[in-house]
């Protein structure tokens, strides 16, 4: 092994096998580390409670990386159901105690319960591989808490690495949560930002949140977005371009509906595009599942215009989304969508097939815009509905709104130069700690 690489230690939940929509990104970040000089040690879970995994993602990472399952997660499990009045009372009062420890007691989320292992696991590896630096990836932001604790024990540098904002999250209904975590999210955040020797986003207004609220507060912030690597842009580009569509023309979603990224406002401007253009052939299939939203396209009266794949392995998703007329992409109108760019973006553009993105106008709707590859639409129905009907007339008419050429994605979308830049951040960050302890 090369001893000249600088070493670091990198605090995840959200890592292979677990496959929500981290996965291509861990994959990508692992990359890059070790094509640019740094070594990286994971410390994540064993076990993540409640979150899809994909095992074959495991094999995907490069065989360099050194990955510590320091524990299962502590999160709650819910216990099996009971039959007699008595077993009810017990279970009423279960479920409101459990209600007040996930949402009141642990803070500032569930997930806080790994905390205390990561700190262990983290400082055993930073201490056994002379770390240069440790990196948190967040969510769950309770993350960075280890991130904290482990800079303050260790006197090394750290930084916070938010994947999605935090007390802007956009995937989480601040108004349903209790008043502690509404309460305690922001004072939180404000802690680990002052602390943190750097932060790292995903999309330009993402890190213009951090700089604009936090000022003279706010550390250093360098901006990844979540794009793709030459090599990969190689392997992935569809050569063959747009397809010719059949009688029917299938719009796929790749990926789970959770928390409250839900598929209704979609699916109701499908119903009314449906209406208008029965003979019209449109289908929507999801490679993946509804979850708690399952019972949508029965109530809509629309199970006969849905498909459900279900969890199909990384590594094959490709396959479905060229299999495919159409990828949407989903944003909730939420504070904090606006600057979001999912990781799924970049796939959808290297496969080539028309882009409908429901989301916020933002930074998602402007790369888009920019690239002329696809068709955005607020989360009105009508709105839906008559972006759904220009998308059927142009690729009726042999229209399509793709992708051109693959050095589109040069600037922001690069992650090799986006990486080069990442790099030289975090060693910039090591150089003034160095000095500072120096003196």
């Amino acid at each position: 092994m090369n001893n000249t690489l600088k070493k670091l230690v990198y605090i995840a939940y959200t890592f292979p096998p677990v496959s929500t929509g981290s996965a291509p990104m861990n994959l990508r970040l692992a990359d890059i580390f070790i094509r640019n000089g740094w070594l990286p040690s994971v410390v994540t879970p064993d076990h993540t409670a409640s979150l899809p995994t994909d095992p074959s993602l495991t094999a995907l990472l490069p065989k360099e990386i050194n990955v510590i399952r320091s524990g299962k997660s502590g999160r709650l499990r819910k216990r099996k159901k009971s039959v007699s009045n008595q077993a009810r009372s017990v279970k009423t009062e279960r479920k409101g105690l459990r209600k007040l420890i996930l949402e009141v007691i642990l803070q500032p989320d569930r997930y806080v319960t790994w905390v205390p292992r990561a700190i262990t696991a983290a400082r055993r590896e930073i201490d056994r591989i002379g770390a240069d630096l440790v990196i948190t990836l967040g969510p769950p932001h309770s993350v960075h808490l280890a991130g904290l604790a482990c800079s303050r024990l260790t006197g090394k540098p750290w930084v916070a690495y938010f994947g999605d904002l935090w007390a802007m999250d956009g995937y989480i209904n601040w108004q349903s949560v209790s008043w502690a975590r509404r309460h305690l999210t922001p004072i939180i955040e404000r802690a680990v930002v002052k602390r943190a020797d750097g932060i790292i986003t995903t999309t330009d207004g993402s890190s213009r949140y951090f700089e604009e609220k936090y000022g003279e507060e706010c550390p250093p912030v360098q901006t990844l977005w979540n794009g793709v690597t030459l090599e990969e842009r190689k392997k992935q580009w569809n050569r063959e371009g747009p397809r010719n569509p059949g009688d029917n023309l299938i719009i796929t979603y790749t990926g789970f509906f959770m928390g409250n990224q839900t598929p209704e406002h979609f699916l109701r401007g499908m119903r009314m595009f449906l209406e208008k253009h029965p003979d019209s052939g449109f289908k929507f299939r999801i490679v993946g599942d509804f979850g708690a939203y399952a019972d949508l396209p029965e109530k809509l009266g629309l199970k006969d215009s849905v498909e459900v794949l279900g969890a199909v392995p990384f590594t094959e998703v490709r396959k479905w989304q060229l299999d495919s007329d159409v990828l949407l992409l989903i944003l909730r109108p939420q504070p904090g969508n606006e600057l979001k760019n999912p990781s799924k973006t970049v796939e959808y553009l290297l496969a080539r097939r028309p882009i409908l993105a429901v989301t916020p106008e933002g930074d998602l709707t402007a790369l888009l815009e920019r690239l002329g590859a696809g068709y955005t639409a607020t989360h009105d129905a009508g709105s839906i509905c008559a972006s759904l009907e220009e998308i059927h007339r142009d690729i009726r008419a042999g229209k399509f709104k793709v992708l051109e050429n693959p050095s589109d994605l040069d600037g922001d979308m690069d992650m090799d130069l986006g990486g080069r830049r990442m790099v030289e951040f975090l060693e910039r960050i090591v150089l003034k700690q160095s000095r500072n302890t120096t003196h």
